[in-house]
């Protein structure tokens, strides 16, 4: 018995060394090089079979971002502002405040100011134009924009679309909004009008 395990133990060992050089010929896609070059490998050496990559399909956008996309484009070739100007007077109450978005408790309030008919008009003295919003009487919002010569418009009309984020305390109620003109940007506005927008949420 022991001397089928020698033979057997022999037999392996001869088969695992035997031909290791003829091993490596085999797996070896180019042919040797001789000289400086030898044991460099080629540029051929590197290249993968097409097969092996993986392949990645875009998918098709779904119809709702289409739609999305679609309607920011008919956005953005809009030429014209979307109020009418004639007849409208400079730091006056023009255009009624709408609620934009409602919230769990809160609403956001958008009222157009036009602050200038053109720059020609215009007498250089820079001021600030604030809206403010109030909630049962209490201030809950405001915004100041700086007006001088650089934020006028050259030949048209310049207005200012307000927002307002304007936190409240019911489900229904009144925003007073209030439009006034400071000389600085931390100074108390003076009153120029006001409007009064229900909500509902």
């Amino acid at each position: 018995m022991r001397l089928i395990t020698a033979l057997l133990l022999c037999s392996l060992t001869s088969v695992a060394w035997a031909g290791d050089d003829d091993d490596d010929e085999l797996f070896q896609d180019t042919p040797k090089k001789e000289g400086a070059n030898a044991g460099v490998p080629d540029a051929n050496s590197f290249k993968e079979d097409d097969d092996d990559l993986p392949s990645f399909v875009t998918a098709a956008p779904k119809k709702e971002d289409e739609k999305a996309v679609g309607n920011m484009n008919a956005y953005l070739q809009t030429t014209r502002m979307p109020l009418e100007v004639v007849g409208r007077e400079v730091l006056a109450d023009n255009w009624p405040a709408n609620i934009v978005y409602v919230d769990k408790d809160a609403v956001v309030v958008e009222l157009p100011v036009m602050y200038a008919r053109n720059r020609a008009e215009f007498d250089g003295i820079a001021y600030w134009l604030v809206v403010e919003g109030y909630a049962d009487g209490k201030k809950v919002a405001e915004s100041r924009v700086l007006v001088n010569r650089d934020a006028i418009a050259d030949m048209g009309p310049s207005i200012q679309f307000f927002r307002l984020f304007c936190p409240v305390a019911g489900a229904t109620g009144n925003l007073e909004i209030r439009v006034g003109k400071a000389a600085s940007g931390a100074a108390k506005p003076t009153e120029l009008f006001k409007r009064t927008v229900a909500f509902k949420l």
